[in-house]
């Protein structure tokens, strides 16, 4: 209970105003003349290898988000199957079947170019996540599991904590999007009560629902907490929708991953049909890549692939890199109090410390899976 609340709280207060950094940030760039993407707002502070650094790290974390909700949305089917299976369905298809089914919905998805068109589709999203959070809750309410249950808490290990810290990380991925996203609101300014909305609204669902489902299920929490019910027809619709909303951030961090790597291989560029073709197979390529990986790493276990995911490139997108930036274009200049500047210091090197200290972790955890 302690050492989550701790973790929780890091990464919240941390990341939330990581958040209002990267928007400071990419407005002080813009009207400097510099460009809105993730790359081009750490190149305004760090030059051409800040530039690069971000564009390789922004492209293989959502790269491997990508293989990890691949295998995600699988299990989903799978565990929709198993509902089925319970009612009487005859169905035996296996995950590696499901993947190239998600996959194959991935690829369709992954034509769309820019958050505009895929903001129906995070609405849709949005939607599934309260549903889930009310499933969530009738579960436990039909099946009294808070009388009936036993659950034990702690055995916490140093293992299972730097784990925990890393899976945290994860629900907290999305600032690699945020520059970009920035670049097409019509009102940047706007941003800034955007995040401070969405942070009210990830704070009551993600708390609402951890220390819930941790009072239920305890040390028997599973990384998917919908493996924790019965198959019923309640989780089978909570399947459904957990379904959607993995296909749905595949197309969202496909937006920005994509249209990124075009940029560099000069296909983001008009080129009549046959450079529409050509992107459309590029694009497609790489989701069949991706459905590749998701094969070869879908035996690690949810809980690893997440802390791998987390570790490596949320940590540098969500809570090193935007305080560096910041320091390096706001504090510096200004010359900022030392204790300022060393608290932002103290915080890039907690993202650090998180980053190599999470890795070994979810690499030595996916090992022994």
């Amino acid at each position: 209970w302690v050492l989550g609340t701790v973790w929780w709280l890091y990464s919240y207060i941390t990341t939330w105003w990581s958040g209002v950094l990267i928007g400071k940030c990419v407005i002080h760039g813009t009207s400097r003349g510099a460009g809105c993407s993730y790359p081009e707002m750490m190149a305004e502070a760090f030059g051409a290898p800040g530039y690069a650094f971000t564009a390789a790290m922004q492209i293989l974390t959502y790269y491997l988000v990508n293989v990890y909700l691949l295998v995600a949305v699988a299990d989903w089917f799978l565990l929709s199957q198993d509902v089925l299976v319970v009612q009487g369905v005859s169905a035996s298809w296996c995950l590696c079947d499901y993947l190239v089914v998600s996959g194959v919905i991935a690829a369709i998805l992954a034509q769309i170019r820019t958050f505009k068109r895929v903001l129906p589709f995070a609405a849709v999203s949005l939607a599934s996540t309260a549903l889930r959070q009310g499933i969530m809750y009738y579960q436990i309410g039909s099946y009294s599991l808070m009388s009936e249950c036993e659950p034990k808490f702690g055995g916490v290990t140093a293992h299972s904590a730097v784990i925990s810290l890393s899976t945290t990380a994860f629900l907290f991925g999305g600032h690699g999007l945020f520059p970009e996203e920035i670049r097409e609101m019509r009102r940047p300014e706007s941003y800034f009560g955007a995040l401070h909305a969405s942070y009210v609204i990830i704070g009551a669902v993600y708390a609402t629902n951890a220390y819930v489902g941790y009072a239920v299920w305890g040390q028997w929490t599973a990384a998917d907490i919908q493996t924790n019910w019965p198959l019923n027809n309640a989780t089978l619709v909570s399947a459904v929708l957990s379904i959607v909303w993995g296909l749905v951030e595949m197309a969202m961090s496909h937006v920005m991953m994509l249209s990124l790597v075009e940029s560099h291989l000069g296909l983001g560029r008009p080129g009549g049909r046959r450079g529409g073709a050509l992107r459309v197979l590029a694009r497609t390529a790489v989701v069949v890549s991706e459905v590749f990986f998701a094969f070869m790493f879908s035996a690690a276990g949810l809980g690893n692939l997440e802390g791998v995911v987390a570790a490596f490139g949320f940590t540098a997108l969500t809570y090193y890199a935007p305080f560096a930036a910041y320091w390096k274009l706001f504090l510096r200049p200004r010359q900022a109090a030392l204790g300022v500047q060393l608290c932002y210091g103290a915080v890039c090197l907690s993202g650090v410390l998180l980053t190599l200290a999470g890795l070994y972790a979810s690499l030595a955890g996916g090992g022994r899976d």
